[in-house]
């Protein structure tokens, strides 16, 4: 599997390209900014993309989803307690920067539930709110890499003071759910550097 990481635009957010080499087939994480990068990655790299996914419906995490699944033809995933947040763009966000971001997800994951692409390739979905009430997260188990959007991110957590957020609920979230993985996962988080499970149990001021 091919890992590609966008972040060149004013939110600092990290837009994951995961796909595999062989069949040319992948997802797009979070396509928040950076449409023009997003399609030009795509194509230099011959990129089919068999899916959008969404690990929670901040406008700074979809701002150009819509214009994304209208070129590749992509289905839309979300977690299905997401959706009111998704499409409401006061509870989004975007409605206080005046770009009124509305998100109306193709497919819906419930928890446990396990996507398959390419050639054999899983992404199991975490549900982990907390951060919204339709947070997830995307394991990879086979090749130990956690997609954790702002749920969990180096040296902190996210933020709980927005519509649908809980603080209480984010820890149990995290400490119950994700510090269960093992600790060599690699954490790539929606903001800021990677990390590991392992690294994050140890020295995470917020939960330590």
């Amino acid at each position: 599997m091919e890992l590609i990481t966008i972040n060149d635009n004013p939110y600092d957010e990290n837009i994951y390209i995961y796909y595999d080499k062989e069949s040319q087939e992948g997802v797009v994480i979070d396509p928040g900014d950076s449409f023009d990068i997003i399609c030009d990655t795509i194509g230099k790299n011959n990129i089919k993309v068999a899916a959008i996914l969404l690990t929670h419906g901040h406008y700074d995490h979809t701002l150009c989803v819509n214009e994304l699944r209208e070129l590749t033809g992509a289905p839309v995933y979300a977690h299905k307690d997401e959706k009111h947040l998704l499409q409401n763009t006061e509870y989004n966000r975007s409605g206080l920067r005046g770009l009124m971001v509305s998100v109306v997800p193709d497919r819906f994951f419930s928890d446990g539930d396990v996507f398959s692409f390419a050639n054999g390739a899983e992404l199991k979905i975490i549900h982990t709110p907390g951060h919204t009430a339709g947070g997830i997260c995307f394991y990879d188990e086979k090749n130990a890499m956690l997609f954790t959007g702002d749920t969990l991110f180096r040296g902190t957590v996210g933020r709980t003071d927005m519509p649908t957020g809980c603080t209480q609920t984010l820890f149990e979230s995290i400490r119950g759910r994700l510090f269960m993985l093992p600790e060599n996962v690699l954490v790539l988080a929606g903001h800021g550097d990677t990390s590991t499970i392992g690294y994050e149990k140890k020295y995470n001021p917020v939960l330590v």
